[in-house]
């Protein structure tokens, strides 16, 4: 009785206040599906109708990066702008937004998944507040693969795959294509940098460099959606006798008829590592390495459970989560990562090392041996929360099994949930028209994590890496700056112009008597000779302050060996054939 009294005492603050604002009247029919997009510059409503209606705000109340905080601000649905989207199809059910606020893809009755691009997402990031337009949205990609209705879709935090579930019992991923100009900025990194320590070889084994992964998503932002190979995930194949070879074939997922609901949220966590889908059958028997062929009487009444696939390994599930009494039917991610625990992060003492150790193979799912420790790898643990008919789980991709279960919340079905932006509160929702807040205290969840900052990992990386010395060389076109006062250093220019070019005028030999008589008769030899003349008569002081260096005296003896008449004169004394000339330096020259 006394703790009732201070849960539910007068004096006590609320750990959320929600305020009405307004309501948004443009749909006929019910609506199924809404989303804010990451920048909080849309929301994307859509329904039965068919029709996405997007509440964007105002370009001109976008000024300082305050267009989220618009939306406290409204009064009407006439405050925002209003875009209406015609899909084409019966119905959405379910909607979901790219990391980068550029695109949406969405899920119909009629089996169909469909994506929609803003067009002016590249002109209103590089141009200024000022100068911004209205988004106009229009479809980039149609699939019709699915044989059902698609009840749920998600798009990948890291913008490559796109992800979508249906009533016919198959999960379908539809992988973005590489550029073709750009197959070396999209491949992985690779992982040739080791380090001493344990856990710091597993971040770096596992999480590429965070410019790398800027790069990625800049590149996939850009470039058009160009979809690849579809991955179907339907059903797995047993090995039921190893004498015979006999083997049976799986379901995965749930009919319709079992489901008891008309959605299917998958969901992939915050860092796209995994992606975990509801409504899923676990059969006792299937984790079997040896296929003995255990548990028969088992495998013909499977568990509901809820399948976690990690990401570019689709084939089988890294990881159940089994023991639910009715069949999942949502998934949402935590958008806060949390470290893992002092169990599992640290291992200095033996006893701690030997919980550890236990607590791991209890936590292990039953898969094959290969994907049993792929969750150890990563420095840190994602927590979801799994939403049933009537009940709501919380899990993380450290453990196996719940961290917080939840039931009674309402009378009639849960249909969806969501986290705050901190990660401490989780909205429920229901068909009776209430909604529930269940609030978690500090690091009840856990510790959040901070990933290691670049200059901590270089200066790690420095400690466990000697760099080699870096060799200065000079560069030759550099030119000191001028001295504050006047001194010895004087700037000049290059004194290897004019020496170069005056030579390259005429030959200074000639091969006879007559080539000299008409030579001094025509009036371009005056010229060139009072060009020589002024060349040689310089005054002492610019002589002196731009002396030519010795390498012009050698540049001039081989222009003149190139000349016109010394080459006349090696022909007439019987030398050896001038080499062919590659490349005119005399374009003037004046021969007889």
């Amino acid at each position: 009785q006394q703790q009732q009294q201070q849960l539910f005492h007068k004096d006590r603050k609320l750990m959320n206040k929600i305020d009405y604002m307004t309501s948004l009247a443009r749909h006929e029919r019910p609506v199924n599906s809404v989303a804010f997009s990451p920048d909080g510059l849309h929301l994307a409503t859509a329904g039965e109708a068919g029709n996405i209606i997007i509440w964007s705000v105002p370009v001109s109340k976008r000024g300082n990066g305050n267009g989220k905080h618009f939306w406290s601000t409204i009064d009407s649905g006439k405050d925002l702008t209003v875009k209406i989207v015609s899909t084409h199809c019966e119905g959405v059910c379910d909607l979901s937004w790219s990391a980068d606020s550029k695109r949406f893809m969405v899920g119909s009755i009629d089996s169909h998944v469909l994506v929609w691009e803003d067009k002016q997402y590249a002109h209103n990031v590089a141009s200024h507040e000022s100068q911004q337009k209205e988004s106009e949205w229009q479809s980039v990609f149609r699939s019709g693969e699915h044989t059902s209705f698609v009840q749920g879709v998600s798009y990948d935090p890291l913008g490559v795959y796109l992800a979508s579930m249906g009533s016919d019992r198959t999960c379908r991923l539809f992988p973005r294509k590489i550029p073709p100009k750009s197959k070396k900025k999209v491949l992985r990194p690779s992982n040739s940098t080791t380090t001493t320590s344990s856990s710091s070889s597993r971040i770096s084994s596992c999480e590429p460099p965070a410019e790398h992964q800027q790069m990625v998503s800049q590149l996939l932002t850009e470039t058009k959606v160009e979809i690849g190979k579809t991955k179907r995930i339907k059903q797995r194949t047993t090995a039921t006798d190893p004498e015979t070879g006999a083997q049976t074939k799986q379901r995965l997922f749930v009919d319709e008829s079992t489901c008891e609901s008309f959605f299917r949220r998958l969901s992939w966590t915050t860092d796209g590592m995994y992606l975990v889908t509801p409504a899923a059958l676990w059969h006792n028997d299937g984790g079997n390495d040896d296929g003995s062929g255990e548990g028969e009487s088992s495998s013909s009444s499977p568990s509901f459970a809820t399948y976690l696939f990690a990401r570019h390994k689709f084939d089988e599930p890294c990881k159940v989560l089994p023991g639910l009494d009715k069949p999942s039917v949502v998934v949402r991610p935590n958008p806060v990562l949390f470290e893992l625990p002092t169990t599992a992060a640290t291992g200095s003492d033996k006893s701690k090392e030997h919980d550890g150790s236990e607590e791991s193979k209890e936590n292990e799912s039953p898969t094959r041996k290969g994907n049993r420790n792929s969750n150890n790898k990563l420095p840190y643990r994602s927590v979801f929360a799994v939403m049933t008919l009537d009940s709501i789980l919380v899990y993380d991709t450290h453990h196996s099994h719940p961290l917080s279960i939840v039931r009674g919340l309402h009378y009639t079905g849960l249909t969806d949930c969501c986290w705050s932006k901190d990660g401490h509160s989780l909205v429920v929702c229901s068909t009776d028209g209430y909604l529930s807040i269940i609030n978690f205290g500090p690091n009840e969840l856990g510790k959040v994590y901070q990933p290691p900052q670049p200059q901590e990992q270089q200066q790690q990386q420095q400690q466990t890496l000697p760099l080699p010395p870096v060799k200065r060389v000079p560069s030759p076109t550099a030119s000191p700056l001028p001295p504050c006062r006047p001194g010895p250093t004087v700037l000049e220019s290059r004194p290897t112009k004019k020496t170069r070019i005056t030579p390259t005028l005429i030959s200074t030999t000639t091969p006879n008597d007559d080539e000299t008589k008409k030579t001094t008769s025509s009036p371009t030899s005056t010229t060139s000779a009072m060009m020589i003349a002024a060349t040689t008569t310089r005054s002492p002081t610019t002589a002196h302050k731009r002396s030519a260096p010795p390498e012009t005296e050698e540049v001039g003896d081989a222009v003149n060996k190139l000349s016109l008449g010394s080459r006349l004169q090696a022909a007439e004394t019987g030398g050896e054939k001038p080499k062919k000339k590659k490349k005119r330096i005399q374009p003037m020259l004046i021969s007889t």
